[in-house]
């Protein structure tokens, strides 16, 4: 099973490790709720390097790109980023990530689990055009919290980046490294891209000058968890080739309207000039302790109208909280159900993405 480049660096730090697909990753650090104080609080960092960015180079690569993403990628400025989605014909999610514009290249941010058929389906409409996909040896930290801006300034000085998906790039120690900020948690978000050689140098840094701002480890439990309260939708667990963009609440982050044809936009326009849609995302707080799992369905009555996607225990709430599909009937915040965990039915109520809301 792969492990990390700095796995050795986590046991010293006192992760506690668990599978996540193939890969064996630290699932916290021995307090979880300790770790998700500071990132909501002050500030942490999670090491996220089996994540493997992409780089989209060559002459065509953005009037290719053009051609088959549901966003603009026309209007996008040096430095920027945005978020796009890979459709099918009938408007069904193939891929989502975010796609930043260097000098040279375009760099790809996709699901991990998804990020081979993600290549594979873009390179099907290769033919002719002169691009290339590859993947550069790097690692990816995630800084994460209030405090996370002052530590990094800390470290590299003043960051040119404001808004969200934008990026630079800096050298440290004769280290160059990416910065985006990238909101995954519903806070202040910035992930590092450094060269492996480069990783456990950056990692050390960051610890020895954390301290002061309260810098703690935190794994996937816990990532998983911020994840959920921001009401953020990941590939492959709230969203899959049988979802339409719009049902996802993807719409305003990720569909343009008049950039003209690519797959799938055809479905696009219709659902905006008709305005339906079978399903929508939404969060759900749930009675009692116990967790649904992935597909545990939702009932009014005996009607069965949705499915969870994703659930968590939120020390935000103090309750279960959950994402998951629910037909248009119940899809208003406040609006009593039941989910059905291990054969028994608890009492529920929908509620609107996300749980947290910053400031």
């Amino acid at each position: 099973m792969p492990t990390l480049p700095l796995h050795v660096r986590h046991q010293q730090q006192g992760a506690r490790f668990s599978p996540v697909h193939e890969w064996e990753l630290p699932a916290d650090y021995g307090d979880p709720q300790s770790e998700y104080r500071a990132v909501r609080e002050k500030v942490g960092a999670a090491d996220l390097s089996h994540q493997r960015p992409f780089l989209i180079t060559g002459r065509d690569r953005v009037p290719f790109l053009q051609n088959l993403i549901s966003n603009d990628l026309n209007k996008l400025e040096q430095g920027k980023g945005l978020y796009a989605t890979l459709l099918t014909a009938k408007g069904r999610v193939l891929s989502d990530f975010y796609l930043y514009l260097l000098a040279d290249a375009l760099f790809m941010d996709v699901e991990w689990t998804n990020a081979q058929k993600t290549v594979d389906q873009l390179m099907r409409f290769k033919l002719r055009s002169q691009i290339k996909i590859e993947s550069p040896p790097w690692g990816r930290l995630l800084v994460s919290g209030p405090q996370a801006r002052p530590l990094l300034e800390a470290l590299f000085g003043s960051l040119p980046i404001d808004q969200e998906k934008s990026f630079f790039q800096t050298e440290s120690d004769g280290i160059t490294l990416r910065c985006i900020k990238q909101s995954i948690t519903g806070g202040e978000d910035y992930h590092l891209y450094v060269p492996l050689e480069g990783l456990e140098k950056i990692w050390e840094r960051l610890f020895s000058a954390g301290g002061v701002f309260g810098l703690t480890p935190f794994g996937q439990s816990t990532l998983e968890t911020l994840r959920i309260e921001a009401g953020k939708p990941r590939y492959g667990i709230d969203i899959d080739e049988h979802i339409i963009p719009i049902e996802a609440g993807l719409e305003a982050e990720a569909i343009s309207y008049t950039k003209g044809c690519y797959p799938g936009q055809e479905v696009m326009a219709r659902i905006q000039t008709y305005g339906h849609v079978n399903k929508q995302l939404m969060g759900l707080t749930i009675e009692g302790t116990e967790l649904p799992k992935k597909d545990d369905k939702i009932f009014q009555g005996e009607k069965e109208l949705g499915w969870i996607t994703g659930a968590t225990r939120s020390p935000l709430t103090g309750q279960v909280i959950a994402m998951g599909y629910v037909r248009p009937q119940i899809a208003t915040p406040g609006t009593a159900v039941e989910v059905e965990i291990a054969q028994a039915r608890k009492a529920a109520q929908v509620s609107a993405l996300p749980f947290h809301r910053p400031g």
